[in-house]
């Protein structure tokens, strides 16, 4: 005869960031196919328009987070994430999930207490190697902590500590680098260097990597695939097509698979889902913390360089010089087949998977 596994109410705490948003959309998804019911509860900066694209109900929570700045203002966040606290309560007392799983950031905080206020099942999931405060603080009190990096077991107790991976985008089989470079429009043949600077792109490197190749360019027979961001993209599409190499240069883009799959070197910044994807499509990348962070982009970025699969520039120091030179030596010395093998035991693919797995077990 065949079980049918019963259906389960879930709850996922998270916003803020792409950083903290799509491992939990990945996660969801895993549940949701596999007959779940999945509501999101948190604070969407964009008013939950990923969230409602992908599918999801949700319930959107008015707060702000801690930011270190004087104390009226922190005050004032502090009261924000308060009331979110009893939104949060208030709502997980009707909706009755069987398990709420939080993503981290101050987005998820109020949902997670919430629940452990109401002595529901949590779980969060921290994606870089250094704990945010919300998830510093949480773990004390949530029943399992799942982690991205290997490097993150010393922060957080041992007995409820499962290492899960990063949810993030991972490589297509039957896609391959040809395929991919045909369809972004680029020749086979050259080496292809893939920027980008997070969501909202990064002016700096925007800027650098362009005085780059306008001053470098005789020396480098290269092509670019470039997501820079809104703000940038009518100034380096002029750019670009000045400088006269094969480019494809998007504001946004949603196929980030494409972009990796064809690229031979990656000069990005170092958030855990990015160092994440790097170490699955098997890219060497070129490394610039974003330097706001408080080090955790930082701490991500050292998992792949001790592994001498990237270099780490830091964005003070950042300059189309040695931008240039950092370039030449990772297209060099960095592409010989075996490098990443080091690191699969820690990058597996189905994170989304074993997450998922790992918040069906607390129920």
């Amino acid at each position: 005869m065949v079980q049918f596994k019963p259906m389960k109410k879930i709850i996922i705490a998270t916003g803020g960031s792409g950083g903290h948003l799509v491992p939990a959309l990945r996660v969801a998804e895993v549940l949701r196919e596999g007959g779940h019911d999945v509501f999101f509860l948190g604070v969407f900066k964009d008013g939950g328009e990923q969230v409602q694209k992908n599918g999801f109900s949700f319930e959107n929570l008015q707060a702000r987070g801690l930011q270190n700045k004087s104390l009226v203002d922190n005050a004032s966040a502090g009261i924000s994430l308060l009331r979110a606290g009893f939104v949060a309560h208030r709502f997980l007392k009707q909706y009755r999930p069987d398990v709420v799983c939080g993503f981290g950031g101050y987005g998820a905080f109020p949902g997670v207490l919430a629940a452990r206020c109401l002595s529901l099942p949590t779980l969060i999931h921290e994606q870089n190697v250094l704990p945010g405060r919300a998830n510093a603080f949480l773990a004390k009190y949530v029943k399992k902590i799942a982690i991205s990096f290997r490097e993150s077991k010393r922060y957080f107790p041992a007995d409820k500590t499962v290492l899960t991976g990063c949810p993030s985008h991972e490589p297509t089989p039957s896609l391959d680098k040809a395929t991919a470079r045909k369809e972004l429009g680029l020749q086979e043949s050259l080496k292809t260097v893939f920027v980008f600077g997070g969501s909202q792109g990064s002016e700096k490197i925007n800027t650098v990597f362009v005085d780059m190749l306008e001053q470098f360019k005789k020396n480098m027979n290269v092509q670019v695939i470039h997501i820079s961001g809104p703000k940038n993209y009518d100034k380096l599409k002029v750019r670009y097509k000045n400088l006269g190499i094969p480019f494809a240069l998007f504001p946004f883009f949603d196929k980030i698979e494409l972009a990796y799959t064809a690229a031979d070197l990656v000069i990005c910044r170092a958030g855990a889902l990015t160092v994440t994807e790097l170490a699955l499509f098997q890219k060497p990348a070129i490394l610039i913390p974003y330097p706001h962070a408080k080090g955790h982009q930082e701490a991500n970025a050292l998992t792949l360089c001790r592994a001498e699969v990237a270099k780490m520039l830091r964005d003070q120091y950042l300059s189309a010089v040695g931008l240039k030179e950092n370039m030449l030596d990772v297209l060099a010395n960095f592409q010989a087949p075996g490098k990443f093998d080091n690191l699969n035991k820690d990058f597996s693919l189905h994170a989304a998977k074993r997450l998922a797995d790992e918040i069906i077990k607390l129920i």
